[in-house]
């Protein structure tokens, strides 16, 4: 691709990209980075005389990415929603601990199983008992006992090491 190619496909492009950025990111500065990321990649990585529907694949990636950046949002909102946030005695912000926070919270979205996911969330993101959460999925309480002593089994062995980097 020319550049000629290149700089008519980001002037066509960036207008509509942008507005689809922003509608699921509600950030500027964002949105303007992830399209440069994208044109960047799309300029470095990929051979776009190969890509059959240029303007389509510019739309997934954008949308694709948008989405990524949401689930990484939420994941740290929601590790920030469950545990305290530690500050230092002079205010301020503790990153280290933000950073293994998080890695808990990715943890918790990939190394369970999804039953065992889904339990976790019911008794401790929702406050199910362990009862009500057995009536809601179908199964005993000894199974969401199990299901809980093994996640958490997990979680602190996964802790360990992450307290160990």
């Amino acid at each position: 691709m020319t550049s000629q190619e290149f700089d008519t496909l980001y002037r066509k492009n960036y207008p509509i990209l942008y507005r689809l950025a922003f509608t699921m990111l509600r950030n500027d500065e964002e949105c303007r980075d992830l399209i440069s990321d994208v044109f960047a990649d799309l300029l470095d990585n990929v051979e776009a005389d190969e890509i059959e529907n240029i303007d389509g694949y510019l739309f997934r990636t954008v949308r694709n990415r948008a989405l990524s950046v949401i689930t990484r949002q939420k994941t740290l909102e929601r590790a920030r929603n469950l545990y305290p946030i530690e500050q230092n005695m002079n205010g301020s912000y503790d990153h280290d601990y933000d950073r293994k926070l998080l890695q808990v919270m990715q943890f918790l979205d990939s190394g369970l199983t999804p039953n065992a996911r889904h339990v976790m969330r019911l008794v401790f993101e929702q406050g199910c008992s362990y009862k009500e959460a057995a009536g809601q999925l179908g199964v005993s309480v000894a199974a969401i006992n199990k299901h809980v002593v093994k996640s958490l089994r997990l979680l602190r062995e996964n802790f360990k090491q992450i307290e160990n980097q």
